[in-house]
């Protein structure tokens, strides 16, 4: 097989996968299975390029094990590459790992101080583990490296910050909700699912309905809402998020601060969450 012809093969299936990583909901496993071995045929000659591929795939499959497997040996021959970490950061937040995400997009930006691209990214990845509060120093600085920063992402994340600090809700707090609904999922043998078009995060700054038994101007509860999109629905998601509310209650956080916050499943991307508060 002429070099040309290895390169547009690899070419075509780093395509073919990305279109799948970031696009696709659903993948068909057989699918899967057949471009999973397109890639390993071409290990031998495109290396860290198949690699990567096989990455994304065993992602896609919810092959933990293999997915950190491919990731980790392109980090041993490109450890100083920012690429190296970006690309492990999106397959550990696609399975849900946003802790680990976080700090794997920071080590990239350790690496790539300046670059725009990565400060956006560790500011969403520090907003969807529940670093919210610390995300402030990161959109600062990506607001002065010409970030591209939506006018709502910039709004919620300025109105967060704010009521999280006026209602001593701390970034410790907020990540253990996030791990303790990412736990329930694992336990479940699930992972959040999501794509450019249907984030799998969705959060929003919302008012509750007053205190029945106050008085007329007794003042709607604001509070944070939290959204994770799962592919289960009917009565199997309220299973799932009725075990997400007892793991939340055996917690030792303060009912204080589960009142301004509410973490909870959902089964699709309703058009009207693209357009208000933070998406990724």
């Amino acid at each position: 097989m002429g070099h040309s012809e290895e390169n547009f093969k690899i070419n075509d299936l780093s395509k073919r996968s990305e279109k799948l990583f970031q696009y696709e909901l659903e993948v068909d496993g057989d699918h899967l299975s057949a471009m999973i071995k397109e890639a390993e045929a071409l290990l031998p000659i495109h290396g860290n390029t198949a690699r990567l591929v096989l990455a994304r795939l065993a992602c896609l499959a919810k092959d933990v094990e293999a997915m950190r497997h491919h990731h980790y040996v392109i980090l041993e021959t490109a450890a100083d590459d920012p690429a190296s970490y970006r690309d492990f950061s999106e397959s550990l937040r696609k399975l849900g790992f946003y802790s680990e995400a976080r700090e794997m997009v920071r080590r990239a930006h350790e690496l790539a101080p300046d670059d725009s691209e990565l400060l956006r990214l560790l500011l969403k990845n520090c907003v969807t583990s529940g670093l919210i509060q610390a995300s402030w120093h990161y959109l600062d600085l990506a607001i002065k490296a010409n970030a591209r920063i939506m006018t709502r992402e910039y709004n919620f994340l300025t109105a967060a910050v704010q009521f999280f600090r006026e209602q001593e809700v701390s970034d410790m707090e907020l990540e253990r909700l996030q791990q303790m609904a990412m736990a329930v999922l694992r336990l479940e043998e699930l992972t959040p699912i999501g794509v450019l078009r249907s984030p799998a995060v969705h959060m929003e700054l919302m008012h509750a309905p007053p205190d029945p038994t106050g008085t007329k101007n007794s003042p709607a509860q604001p509070f944070m809402m939290w959204g994770i999109q799962t592919s289960v629905r009917g009565d199997r998601l309220g299973m799932l998020n009725e075990s997400l509310y007892q793991a939340i209650s055996r917690s030792q956080l303060s009912q204080r601060t589960l009142s301004f916050v509410k973490i909870r499943f959902f089964h699709r991307t309703r058009d009207g969450m693209l357009s208000t508060g933070f998406n990724f």
